[in-house]
């Protein structure tokens, strides 16, 4: 790899014009030189095709045109990009700067690197910012476990590991499908300890809007990758399944509920008592227990 390699950034639009102008310019003012910025717009109505029209000079491909969603989305700008290093960025999030050449140096000083995390920033309007120090998914038993904490505008891979896309079936969790794909064909994902990117949350961005139905596109995709696994490995990833159930039974009221998916944890992976998960949702069942 190049010590200059070229960067393909692909940003998925769709009505989000206040804040996609900041987006754009944060991709823009890294000033790096090999940069190829793909917008592609689902047709947005809201102000964002003009935006985009004001910074076009500086992209090297936008459309503007009606969808099948965010993964068909970026899909699309994939077929376009060229850059040895390909990521994506939400047109609500951002870059911080020097991040492409950060990137660009870890890459070019380890070239089997093919995969690589860094830090993200949570923010938004009425909430204090976290720094987020990834914790990234090590194995596809630790992502299906969803035992790792790693916000997608951190990613970065080499452009060959895309080759197959992003699951245009998946609404919420086409990025974690992807990562236990990789994690099953046996690509490792690197941890690089520096800020690179901002995660803005935001009432209308589908983390806090449509939280339930991420939920269960999670628990959809465990089921079917579950099968791939063997020994502990599945039997941690179906018991922690059932301690989500369990959670979200305590939350709903039905702690009934909650005791039985705890139980079923429990007798599937009882290793897990050792784990905080399991104490989380214990705590969350003991007035029932205090009952009886």
């Amino acid at each position: 790899m190049t010590l200059t390699p070229k960067i393909s950034i692909i940003t998925p639009s769709f009505n989000q014009a206040q804040y996609l102008e900041q987006t754009i310019r944060s991709v823009l003012d890294q000033n790096y030189p090999e940069l190829e910025f793909i917008i592609i717009d689902g047709g947005s109505s809201d102000g964002s095709q003009d935006i985009i029209r004001k910074y076009e000079n500086s992209l090297s491909y936008w459309i503007s045109e009606e969808d099948r969603g965010q993964a068909h989305a970026i899909n699309k700008g994939l077929v376009r990009a060229t850059g040895e290093i390909v990521a994506y960025i939400n047109s609500d999030d951002l870059y911080f700067p020097g991040a492409f050449s950060t990137i660009a140096a870890y890459f070019s000083s380890h070239p089997d690197c093919n995969w690589l995390c860094g830090d993200t920033l949570i923010f938004g309007e009425g909430q204090t910012d976290r720094v987020i120090s990834a914790e990234v998914p090590r194995s596809a038993a630790h992502a299906l476990s969803w035992a790792y904490t790693a916000p997608q505008p951190g990613m970065f891979w080499k452009r060959s590991l895309l080759v197959d896309g992003f699951d245009e079936r998946r609404r919420y969790c086409f990025d974690h499908e992807l990562y236990v794909r990789l994690l099953l064909t046996g690509y490792k994902c690197e941890h690089l300890p520096v800020l690179l990117a901002g995660y803005r949350h935001h009432p209308t961005s589908k983390t806090v809007a449509e939280g339930d139905l991420f939920n269960r596109e999670f628990d959809e995709i465990a089921r079917i990758y579950e099968n791939h696994l063997k020994g502990t490995a599945r039997r941690w990833c179906v018991a922690t399944r059932h301690l989500r159930h369990s959670f979200a039974a305590s939350n709903s009221g039905d702690r009934g509920v909650a005791v039985t998916h705890l139980l079923s944890a429990l007798l599937i992976h009882p290793e897990g008592i050792l784990r905080r998960p399991f104490w989380g949702c214990f705590r969350r069942i003991i007035p029932i227990i205090t009952k009886v």
